[in-house]
């Protein structure tokens, strides 16, 4: 009963945050954006020695040492981080190319940017140095190249890069024929009009061209969503068959990856806040807009429902296979195996002494990068020997905990080793452990929010692409939160009926007493 107690209260207060959170923050945000107002900049030379931000990955941090030699150059994973630091008065300015901004500004009406252009980059799609990589390569430019003289690029530039959405349609991509199999496209689904999502499918300009050449070439269309900064990685690994991401052609690219004929030429500017001093919107209309653009416009709520799947998915798999080997693990150094001890030592070392995302990154762009093997399993994989080593560790220490007189009493009764560990040991030892181990699933949940790193569209990514699509911070930041916090009590509430019944301090006396011979 208190359990169900404290299930229904952790819903409500979830449900409370939800709900009261986002206003107080929407209210903050926009007095905060009425005191940045005033600092708005006219010109380029303005923004000496300010703060800057540039995408991760990207050529636009040269640009701005080029430009402005004094400014501080901030890095960020995603174009929704920067714009949120950029209204939130933690950068001064941020560099996007010149179509980005516009679009940018359609939905957050508050950022403008500034005349001077740096630079005109060609873009273009990547491919892998091999000898498939080059083939496909020619073939797509010679696809470009033919679009280019029938005028067709054209069009298809003007469809894409204008305000309407309603004329921006797509070919079915889950529909293309595979007859000469499949092609893998990484891309970010957060630039505009590039890739994006939308109606839950990534389109857009680059997405459209890519569709066109595999229907025109009879392959199927995988599209894996990664940060920006894994998209050339990939290609380079070759996890992918080609990428696009507004890639900006380069000398020093060009020695890790192939670029085909270009299709645009981009202007990259400085984006800034507007003068927006005197104008105020209600906190309450503020609110409401961001939610309607957060869950309702073109049932974003489904991007969170497939994230919630994705991360109990990687979780409870991890839980499951991490505690196996954790379990198996101790069960061969229990007994003092020299080599077990020293094989485990290292691996607990090795797993332990790794941040997780760059344990994740070495799993899938090193050791499994020429395999089939998709982001989901390698976050599994990486998540399960996470867990592993701190299962290992908690049962050392559960173990350790009970007396070691009950192993001589076990043995004084004819019990044998293995008998004496499964019937005497450890259920004495799980107690002791249970609490670390529900503090371990708490930890994991929320570890998994860095899977977005190697193409795995978890919660955590979901949300930045809803963030990346509607330019809002507050509400999907908050919904994911609240989420995370909903599925850690959900596990920790199982885990802690399994504690309660094997807790002989919590237990009803009639379940202890349970198959026990009272009047003998």
């Amino acid at each position: 009963m208190k359990g169900n107690n404290f299930l229904k209260k952790t819903f409500a207060l979830g449900i409370a945050l939800l709900l009261v959170l986002p206003v107080c923050l929407s209210f903050k945000a926009s007095a905060g954006s009425s005191e940045k107002s005033d600092g708005v900049y006219e010109n380029v030379d303005e923004l000496a020695g300010k703060r800057i931000g540039v995408m991760t990955g990207t050529i636009h941090d040269r640009l701005v040492e080029k430009r402005l030699p004094t400014a501080q150059i901030v890095y960020f994973n995603t174009i929704a981080d920067m714009l949120d630091a950029l209204k939130a008065g933690k950068i001064d300015a941020m560099i996007r190319p010149q179509s980005g901004a516009l679009f940018i500004s359609y939905e957050e009406k508050s950022i403008t940017w500034l005349d001077e252009h740096l630079t005109d980059a060609d873009v273009s799609f990547a491919f892998p140095k091999t000898e498939d990589g080059a083939a496909l390569c020619q073939s797509f430019s010679a696809y470009i190249r033919t679009l280019r003289e029938s005028g067709e690029l054209e069009t298809l530039r003007g469809k894409w890069f204008g305000e309407d959405e309603s004329v921006k349609t797509m070919i079915d991509i889950s529909a293309l024929p595979a007859t000469n199999g499949t092609l893998r496209l990484a891309a970010t689904g957060t630039q505009m009009p590039f890739n994006y999502v939308r109606d839950n499918a990534i389109v857009g300009f680059e997405i459209e061209l890519a569709a066109h050449f595999c229907e025109m070439n009879g392959y199927a269309l995988q599209i894996d969503q990664m940060n920006f900064d894994g998209v050339l990685a990939s290609v380079q690994a070759e996890k992918c068959d080609f990428a696009c991401a507004c890639l900006a052609i380069t000398e020093e690219r060009k020695e890790s990856v192939d670029f085909s004929e270009s299709h645009f030429a981009e202007s990259v500017v400085f984006v800034v806040l507007k003068n927006t001093a005197g104008q105020k919107d209600s906190f309450l209309d503020n609110v409401r807009a961001s939610f309607e653009k957060t869950f309702i416009r073109e049932n974003r709520w489904k991007l969170f429902l497939e994230g919630i799947g994705t991360t109990m998915l990687i979780t409870v798999l991890s839980i499951l296979f991490g505690t196996l080997l954790g379990f198996a693990v101790y069960m061969l150094c229990r007994n003092g195996n020299p080599v077990a001890n020293a094989l485990t030592r290292f691996f607990v070392w090795f797993v332990q002494g790794m941040p997780v995302v760059v344990l994740l990154m070495i799993l899938y762009y090193i050791i499994f990068a020429k395999s089939s093997i998709d982001g989901t399993a390698v976050a599994v994989i990486g998540f399960t020997l996470v867990f592993g080593a701190a299962m290992f560790a908690m049962l050392r220490a559960g173990v350790g905990a009970v007396d070691k007189g009950q192993t001589e009493a076990a043995y004084a009764l004819g019990y044998g080793n293995t008998r004496t560990f499964f019937r005497v040991i450890l259920p004495q030892a799980i107690p002791h452990f249970l609490p670390s181990y529900k503090g371990q699933i708490t930890s994991l949940i929320k570890a998994t929010a860095v899977v977005g790193y190697i193409a795995v569209q978890d919660l955590t990514k979901m949300g930045d692409i809803v963030r990346g699509r509607t330019y809002e911070a507050f509400f999907p930041l908050i919904a994911v939160a609240v989420i995370y916090f909903l599925l850690a009590a959900i596990l920790n509430f199982l885990v802690g009926r399994i504690e309660l019944n094997v807790d002989p301090k919590r237990r009803k006396k009639e379940n202890i007493l349970k198959g026990v011979e009272l009047h003998d």
